[in-house]
């Protein structure tokens, strides 16, 4: 068992136990799901102010003092813990190769730096980076400072397709694919084992300071090495092209760990699901259907094409939707996350989804 001791989550403990049962597909003592609602008492955010914004997002201390008070201003219902995601955007390994990152408001692109073949010899993954050593100190940070409060989780990692085609180019990655293809997998070859490079750089820390569980953006979690992996370039490339260049990566992250569930971004990222569902040792999907696509409910043929396979799923879900869900799929291994406009409302939630078996 499980001791989450957490002052913004008195049941973490239990909310560990039937996270297990999830990712066994099984039942503990009812379905599982994930409820944010505001407390009535909400804390201020610092009003601190940056010359610019990349500032903002490398302030360390200001993003952790954020975490805090968002935490302490929601309430938790179900498997979700409250927790500090370090962050400074999907392309951060990217930068730690060399990349620039240009900032907004609300994410970050990194700049195409592998702009001739030729530089490939001289790319390589640099742990001493200032944005990698950035995250690095989040994550000491958060630990420090949200012990007892919340859990930190691994920064946002995009190896494999989707760093291929940050350092060279979504489009012009698409072009390699066509005319070099043999430079496209030198290419992966070298990039690829940044993704574990990091991983473990990360692991260390959480070993160092304690924490019990693995997670990260995604809010699943696990005692073990658990993390998404993703491939969004694969939208723009064919079933077969996928399987030929990029699944091997896939299956290497796969299997060093011990919970994983994919990321699969958009229709038209649709076509690989058969690809991924023969994947044995991957345990769960997130598909994510996209801006005006409508809503996660009408997919719902998709969710059961996931669970028909055996595979686990998490599903971003509006509070409306849930009953669909609920007389479409079985409950076993099924992962709704949702909101509530007050804690009363996210309590009923609650009592809802225990009559689902």
């Amino acid at each position: 068992m499980i001791n989450l001791e957490l002052e913004y989550k008195p049941d973490a403990s239990r909310a560990a136990e039937r996270m297990e049962a999830y990712w066994n597909r099984s039942i503990l003592d009812r379905a599982t799901i994930q409820v944010r609602a505001p407390k009535p008492l909400q804390h201020p955010y610092p009003a601190k102010k940056h010359p610019t914004i990349r500032d903002r997002w490398m302030d360390v201390d200001y993003q952790v003092e954020c975490a805090l008070i968002g935490c302490s201003n929601l309430w938790y219902g179900g498997e979700i813990l409250p927790s500090f995601d370090p962050n400074l955007g999907p392309e951060s390994l990217t930068a730690a190769f060399g990349a620039p990152l240009e900032f907004g408001e609300g994410t970050s692109w990194s700049v195409p730096i592998l702009n001739n073949w030729d530089d490939m010899k001289t790319l390589r993954f640099d742990p001493q980076g200032e944005y990698l050593q950035t995250l690095l100190k989040m994550i000491r940070t958060g630990l420090q400072a949200g012990r007892g409060k919340f859990v930190v989780g691994y920064t946002d990692i995009h190896p494999g397709g989707d760093l291929a085609a940050s350092l060279r180019d979504p489009q012009q990655l698409c072009i390699d694919l066509v005319n070099e293809p043999d430079r496209v997998r030198e290419l992966l070859e070298r990039i690829h084992n940044s993704f574990f490079d990091i991983y473990l750089l990360e692991e260390a820390i959480f070993k160092e300071y304690g924490q019990p569980i693995s997670t990260s953006w995604l809010p699943l979690f696990d005692t073990g090495r658990y993390y998404i992996p993703s491939n969004d370039f694969s939208c723009m490339i064919s079933k077969q092209m996928f399987i030929d260049f990029f699944i091997s990566e896939l299956i290497d992250e796969i299997e060093f760990l011990d919970r994983s569930i994919y990321h699969l971004d958009g229709p038209d990222a649709l076509r690989h699901l058969d690809t991924l569902l023969d994947i044995p040792k991957l345990d769960a999907i997130q598909y994510v259907c996209g801006a005006g696509d409508g809503t996660s409910s009408r997919w719902m043929d998709v969710f059961k094409r996931i669970q028909n396979a055996g595979k686990c799923i998490w599903v971003d879900v509006s509070p409306d939707e849930i009953e669909l869900f609920m007389e479409n799929l079985k409950p076993e291994g099924v992962m709704m996350c949702t909101w509530a406009p007050t804690i009363e409302e996210g309590e009923g939630i609650l009592k809802k989804i225990a009559s689902w078996k």
